[in-house]
């Protein structure tokens, strides 16, 4: 038999971590010495410290593998291993963020070797959804992106006229190649509270949910948005997701809020599915657009 010290020692612990354990009913001493007070244990209790220390390093709490060692309550293992698919699922989930920090590591190594100045806050990418909302729309194609300026001072002041209650979203989707010089299909979009009167061009329609998209909040002038179009891109891609819809932006702040455009924050959203999912959820949720 050990000694509550052998024991310790074996393993690299305090006596004091073996008697918490007996106080918890996780690893009972096969023996105590009435005399002495000294605790003993057998070898065969050796494989249930080991069934511990796995169990701690998976994440379990020290209550929770009390409960799951104790026989008469999971003698089947049914609740351990729906407690380790969820383990499981944690770690890939952890996997998946950590290899997603290591590409934008990877990114903004890559522009500092370019160009030697980044800005930090404009590579965090993340997934979100996107819910339905009833809009006022108005399409239009324009040759330069600063030319939607007109086309909001058309929908603001119509939905003015008519006195619509309006939320605060505001955004902006592409029907073309971020990068295109040329002719640009646009369509502007202000979330309506109620329907109102539409005119030849004004438009009021209830705009689809995407399940998931791609997002990233671009601050400063909208000129220098490219490179936080790269990023999200690369993103995308280097994460296993595929593009499902257009390009959209939300305008959180913008020259309607401020007059200083460093204070501009652009919300970059990119509708996605995960690389080899069903074409029904491709169809589904693609038609959020048209």
């Amino acid at each position: 038999m050990f000694r509550i010290g052998q024991l310790a020692s074996i393993y690299k612990i305090s006596g004091k971590t073996l008697r918490y354990y007996d106080e918890l009913g996780l690893l009972r001493p096969r023996y105590v010495d009435e005399t002495t007070g000294y605790r003993y244990y057998t070898p065969d209790q050796i494989p249930v410290l080991n069934e511990i220390f796995l169990l701690k390093e998976m994440g379990l709490s020290l209550k929770e593998i009390t409960y799951l060692l104790k026989e008469e309550v999971d003698k089947d293992h049914t609740l351990l291993k729906g407690v380790l698919e969820l383990k499981q699922l944690e770690l890939d989930r952890q996997i998946q963020e950590l290899s997603a920090k290591k590409q934008t590591i990877e990114l903004l190594k890559k522009k500092l070797e370019n160009n030697g100045g980044i800005k930090l806050s404009s590579f965090q990418v993340g997934i979100k959804s996107i819910p339905e909302m009833r809009v006022a729309s108005l399409k239009a194609s324009i040759n330069a992106y600063s030319t939607q300026e007109k086309l909001w001072a058309e929908l603001l002041d119509h939905l003015n006229k008519c006195k619509i209650r309006t939320g605060n979203e505001r955004y902006t989707i592409y029907y073309d190649s971020i990068y295109k010089d040329d002719e640009i299909h646009v369509e502007i979009l202000k979330r309506v509270l109620a329907p109102f009167p539409e005119t030849e061009r004004i438009k009021c329609k209830v705009q689809k949910a995407y399940e998931k998209a791609a997002f990233l909040l671009h601050t400063g002038e909208h000129e220098s948005v490219m490179d936080s179009y790269e990023a999200i891109l690369t993103w995308i891609e280097e994460n296993g997701y595929e593009i499902i819809g257009n390009i959209r932006e939300e305008f959180h702040m913008d020259d309607y809020m401020t007059d200083n455009p460093k204070e501009f924050v652009t919300e970059i959203q990119i509708p996605v599915k995960k690389r080899g999912g069903s074409q029904d959820e491709h169809h589904r949720l693609d038609k959020g657009d048209q």
